[in-house]
């Protein structure tokens, strides 16, 4: 009877415990990702979690085909309103005109900090920093020979309890040929939650210039993403060159949290 007696407490201690951590899990957002659209969000990752997003796409511009197969993104907490980011090298296998390249793309290392975050719908927007750098890691051809960096600012705007907007304005330091030139984007995108599980949304973004000596290029992109409990995240989308439709990509992709 003493050694009942004992156990009781400790039961209730272990209920308790479990309890809590219970609560504390489903405190925890839904995922979001910076997948599958051109448009980053300002949201970072929980802390005291991690969480990778990778897919592939297959786009074709002017009669040249891609596969990028990978596009890993690692995302880590640097406190409750930064993360540490890491792009791992995809995979990418370019014919143009039945030359074929095949190797890996640049790394990416960097970071994104939350600046302004709203509780409640506002006018003024959530607001976040983003600053990376791709690595010179690929192989020659497919990648470059010298790091790019790249700085985006993001935001969004809850217009309603189900749409929302986004939208970036992006510098990069770009180098093509062994000639630095600057390089600018910009996007916007709006997202509805269809149901508690499923979003889908369409897009707008452009780069001027798209390439050394280039014009502006715009695209219009539209997908859906499917929420798996609170903590996987399925994507798909395509888009199309805003003059022409043989322009074109498509891709599918996925997004885990630990």
């Amino acid at each position: 009877m003493r050694t009942a007696r004992h156990c009781l407490p400790v039961g209730l201690v272990i209920l308790s415990s479990c309890a809590t951590m219970t609560k504390v899990e489903s405190a925890a957002p839904a995922i979001e990702a910076d997948r599958p659209d051109f448009t980053e969000s300002p949201i970072t990752v929980p802390p005291g979690s991690i969480q990778a997003e990778g897919g592939y796409t297959y786009s074709r511009d002017e009669g040249t085909t891609n596969h990028s197969i990978g596009e890993l993104l690692v995302r880590v907490p640097a406190g409750s309103r930064a993360e540490l980011r890491l792009g791992f090298n995809s995979y990418s296998i370019a014919n143009a005109a039945g030359l074929v390249q095949r190797g890996f793309q640049d790394m990416a290392v960097g970071t994104k900090v939350r600046l302004i975050e709203q509780e409640e719908r506002s006018p003024v927007p959530n607001v976040s920093i983003i600053v990376f750098s791709t690595l010179p890691t690929g192989h020659r051809g497919i990648g470059s020979r010298a790091m790019q960096p790249t700085a985006k600012l993001a935001f969004s705007w809850d217009l309603s309890e189900r749409l929302s907007l986004q939208s970036n304005v992006n510098y990069s330091y770009a180098i093509e040929n062994g000639t630095r030139f600057s390089q600018w984007a910009s996007s916007a995108s709006f997202g509805t939650e269809a149901t508690p599980r499923l979003e889908t949304f369409v897009e707008w973004f452009g780069t001027s210039p798209a390439s050394l000596g280039g014009k502006r290029v715009d695209y219009l992109n539209t997908g859906a993403a499917m929420k798996f409990g609170r903590s996987i995240r399925l994507d798909a989308r395509i888009g199309t060159n805003a003059r022409t439709i043989r322009n074109y990509f498509a891709g599918v992709g996925v997004a885990r949290r630990w």
